[in-house]
């Protein structure tokens, strides 16, 4: 490709008996140069042509190579890059099984502490309710024990009433 475009050198610059220290001939003195000279500068410009195109032909094959073998090795860690993804992707999804399960066994707990919390605070009305029946059987108890005591006072007078009515009777009775 290096010589494309090119034209064969002018016939004084071959060294064709001008020297280059003196000026060209003027255009009505030169002589067109024989036609096997001719065809040897275009054969040698042909193989200048060919010689570059022959060495970016294989400047062009080993870049090929080379590329080739980079798209070989991109391709391949690309797949070992695919195979770990992979192998992190099911890890990844693994672990939020675990922490989802984890989290499902947190809410269920939640709702079995919400439940028993909402016991604790029906068990805790429940004991309120019952100080305050506590209370008032204890005052009522009280008020018995006192009647009791007092029956029980009058109970002990009973059979000197008694023995004092059967007195008044036969007092009664005689004062009849």
């Amino acid at each position: 490709m290096a010589g494309r475009n090119r034209h064969p050198p002018p016939p004084f610059a071959r060294g064709g008996g001008v020297h280059l220290d003196e000026p060209p001939p003027p255009p009505h003195l030169r002589h067109p140069p024989p036609p096997h000279v001719m065809l040897e500068d275009r054969m040698a410009v042909q193989f200048d042509d060919v010689q570059a195109l022959l060495a970016d032909n294989q400047r062009l094959a080993a870049t090929h190579v080379a590329l080739k073998q980079e798209v070989q090795m991109a391709q391949y860690e690309l797949r070992r890059a695919s195979i770990v993804f992979d192998a992190s992707r099911s890890d990844a999804d693994l672990r939020l099984r675990e922490v989802y399960e984890k989290m499902m066994k947190l809410e269920s707990e939640l709702g079995a502490t919400d439940a028993m919390r909402a016991e604790l605070m029906h068990v805790r009305n429940d004991i309120q309710k019952l100080t305050g029946d506590r209370q008032d059987l204890s005052g009522q108890v009280q008020a018995l024990t006192q009647d009791w005591t007092r029956a029980s006072t009058d109970a002990r007078q009973v059979p000197a009433i008694k023995a004092e009515i059967e007195t008044m009777k036969k007092e009664i009775q005689r004062v009849r």
